[in-house]
């Protein structure tokens, strides 16, 4: 019988005689456990011949399948994964996995660091790099001690290295937002004003859908099919109240399977309204000028990056048209000091998170704000699973 060894290549295997009740059990043992290793068979009785290569070529073909959702997708974590363990690869991707310990370990890390990565990045991808190798210990393909080893190795701390530090998120201020809003489409406008009512995540208000709204009641309760941690088996539950009513009520479908803040729908909507406040008539060689097959068309709903980018634009918009006249060609580090002076901040929509968390605690406390952005404690989660709806509801009518 020949099997795949789940590093690129394939192995026969001795069963002993030919249809021999000995032989039967054997493959009912070997193919058990070929499943149970994901269709992948043992590595050699000496593991330390495996090369680092190796074991994240097969750790990535196991986070393929386990970082998925419901639908098949898979989640941001298998593209962090990839980004973390390429250092490693790169430094040292032929040596044998036996061989790799703890100060190898910190050589990878100072490449990261050296590469402008900040200290938490840095921390996290290191230790993705420590549970790969905990993955191949439990598959047998790498030593006990070596994990253990490389287990040993701390996380970088705040003011004791010279990696990078950022700043922690901090709330946008309203006005920031209000000379914003102006600037965006309307349905980042939208987005932004119903982040901003109910503290939803960025990934959360782009795959809001009608058919994940229960409209039954006063306050209406979206449940998103997808989100931070239902893999835990937590409840995501956000209350809209009459105000965020109000601002998904004009984006509601016949499909509702559909997302309400559509790209492809937004830009054609903007298309349409600047034809119909065009003065001039349009030339026939300027009445379809897109591209048959362009390189990144809108898709059907925002994507977390997608919804930043356009945050970002507007803010651009919005410093441009606030700049002087000499300043309005230039490029924003090239402008007077008056203009950078008045500049509108940067600022990105998880902020708009953190803004609707500061109002909730001063206004309800710290339980009403840990309920209404979804934060519980998993030994708790049935606890909180009916009274996370009754606070967030009660939340939404007094201010969203």
């Amino acid at each position: 019988m020949t099997l795949t060894d789940g590093l690129g290549g394939r192995r026969d295997v001795l069963l002993g005689v030919y249809d021999t009740p000995e032989s039967r059990v054997e493959y009912s043992r070997v193919i058990g456990e070929w499943e149970t290793r994901g269709r992948r068979l043992t590595a050699d009785p000496a593991p330390s011949g495996l090369s680092v290569n190796e074991l994240m070529l097969a750790f990535l073909r196991h986070a393929e399948q386990h970082y998925r959702r419901d639908d098949g997708t898979a989640t941001n974590e298998l593209r962090d994964y990839k980004l973390s363990i390429r250092p490693a690869r790169e430094l040292y991707g032929t040596l044998p996995v036996a061989d790799f310990g703890s100060l190898k370990l910190k050589a990878v890390r100072r490449r990261m660091v050296d590469a402008g990565l900040c200290r938490g990045v840095v921390n996290q991808r290191v230790g993705r790099i420590v549970r790969a190798f905990k993955w191949g210990v439990g598959e047998e393909l790498v030593p006990e001690s070596v994990w253990r080893a490389l287990t040993a190795v701390r996380g970088l701390e705040r003011g004791r290295t010279d990696a990078r530090e950022t700043e922690p998120v901090k709330p946008v201020a309203d006005a920031v937002v209000d000379a914003t809003l102006p600037f965006m489409l309307p349905a980042v406008a939208a987005m932004v004003e119903l982040q901003r009512l109910t503290g939803m995540r960025p990934g959360e208000v782009c795959a809001v859908r009608a058919c994940n709204i229960d409209m039954t009641g006063d306050v209406w309760l979206y449940r998103p099919r997808q989100h931070k941690t239902k893999h835990r088996g937590k409840e995501r539950v956000v209350a809209l109240g009459p105000r965020a009513q109000e601002i998904v009520r004009p984006f509601l479908k016949l499909d509702t399977a559909a997302h309400l803040f559509s790209p492809r729908e937004a830009l054609a909507r903007h298309r349409a309204e600047r034809r119909s406040k065009r003065k001039t008539r349009v030339q026939p060689s300027q009445q379809n000028r897109r591209k048959r097959t362009p390189k990144r068309a809108p898709g059907a709903c925002y994507a977390s990056a997608s919804y930043g980018r356009a945050v970002l634009r507007a803010v651009g918009r919005a410093n441009t048209a606030a700049a002087c006249d000499a300043c309005k060609p230039l490029k924003p580090e090239q402008r007077c000091d008056a203009c950078k002076a008045n500049a509108i901040p940067h600022w990105h929509p998880n902020q708009l998170r953190h803004s609707h968390a500061t109002e909730v605690r001063r206004m309800f406390g710290l339980e009403a704000a840990q309920v209404a952005l979804g934060h519980s404690q998993a030994q708790v989660t049935q606890v909180y699973a009916e009274r996370d709806a009754a606070v967030a509801a009660k939340v939404a009518k007094e201010i969203g």
